[in-house]
């Protein structure tokens, strides 16, 4: 196949969304296929409205000699009347890859939240079919636009061996959680507003400052001001003895720091689906998240790990007072999550099933 690749910037950015395309760009190359990966400029939503009317983008696009175009749902704000235009100039199908939809991110003002949905939905209605990363997601799409339901379309989950395959000897998740000291508690995510990190500080400071130990992957330069107002929340309560942030890390840093953990707490406002929790558990470490999202297909509440209510930094106190005062129940817990992993698909095998599934699209839409 010859498959066009759609996204903002850099293929290599750190994130969950551009982990996926990477590997479904990985798997497609290695079966053979050509990949023509067309970066457009992140300039702001703004800013990224003006691709729409990028006459060179659309001549370009026209004469690329695909079997069929991928585009990374974020890039909706570029592409939403721009797909209208393509697709009288071209015969091969357009398929979003879609993480999540901002208009489900539900701390933007209301105005704004309107405006984006409106242009999601545009975007929805103007490609010929979906890959989901979860069910969330899917249904997170069937109601912006009704449209979507009779597209063409697949859930291909992400895989949780990114970094390895993580940790198969139980008897060491068992002494792990019995470890005398604080609990070790990770948080893996890039300092955005979405990943609240700023509930999960607020749910450390009512616990002792013996009872924990908090280490932040991430990157932190995305979201200035909210980077800005983490670290003045830390200084200001003192927290800093407790913490450390590494940054981000490369896979074998990160495969030491999951190795040594008892939890990953990322309580975010909103997840398409939450890689992070999935390669959490690979390691025995009980993810904490929120119920809004795709977290709830991952985690069973009160047995792999634990869902909470977003915005409530009280809830999450207590599930982390539990697992520090109940060590027994800290390592049934790292069990189950271990045998949730195993339960999910590999990047290889999702990503196999996502190439089978461009391969029909090819075959019946064109």
């Amino acid at each position: 196949m010859r498959v066009g690749l759609i996204i903002y910037g850099d293929l290599n950015t750190l994130s969950g969304g551009y982990l996926y395309d990477r590997y479904l760009v990985h798997h497609l190359q290695s079966q053979g296929d050509e990949v023509y990966i067309i970066s457009q400029p992140w300039r702001g939503y703004g800013l990224a409205l003006l691709e729409n009317v990028n006459i060179k983008r659309l001549k370009d696009l026209g004469y690329l000699p695909l079997d069929v175009l991928l585009e990374d749902e974020l890039n909706h704000p570029s592409l939403f009347w721009l797909n209208r235009h393509l697709r009288s100039r071209v015969r091969y199908p357009i398929i979003s890859i879609v993480h999540h939809l901002r208009s489900s991110e539900p701390y933007h003002p209301h105005i704004f939240r309107h405006l984006y949905r409106w242009i999601e939905q545009a975007y929805i209605n103007s490609v010929d079919g979906f890959i989901f990363n979860s069910r969330a997601t899917q249904q997170s799409v069937y109601r912006a636009s009704r449209s979507a339901q009779v597209k063409p379309h697949c859930i291909v989950y992400p895989g949780g061996n990114a970094h390895g395959e993580g940790i198969a000897d139980l008897n060491y998740l068992v002494q792990r959680s019995f470890q005398k000291g604080p609990l070790h508690i990770l948080f893996l995510g890039n300092l955005i507003r979405r990943k609240r990190l700023d509930v999960l500080l607020s749910a450390l400071m009512s616990l002792p400052r013996t009872d924990w130990m908090l280490n932040i992957v991430g990157r932190t330069d995305l979201e200035p001001k909210t980077a800005h107002a983490i670290h003045a929340l830390i200084r200001r309560h003192n927290l800093r003895p407790n913490i450390r942030f590494w940054g981000p890390c490369n896979s074998e840093t990160l495969q030491k720091l999951l190795r040594s953990h008892h939890i990953l707490a990322v309580p975010s406002d909103y997840e398409g689906f939450g890689i992070a929790y999935l390669e959490a558990m690979a390691y025995g470490v009980v993810p904490i998240a929120t119920t809004s999202g795709g977290a709830a297909e991952i985690i069973i509440h009160g047995q792999n790990g634990f869902l909470i209510p977003p915005g409530r930094s009280d809830a999450l106190a207590r599930m982390l007072a539990l697992l520090h005062e109940q060590r027994e129940t800290l390592a049934q817990m790292s069990l189950a999550a271990r045998t949730r992993y195993e339960q999910f698909p590999t990047w290889g095998q999702g990503m196999t099933e996502a190439r089978r599934f461009l391969q029909t699209v090819i075959t019946s839409l064109t």
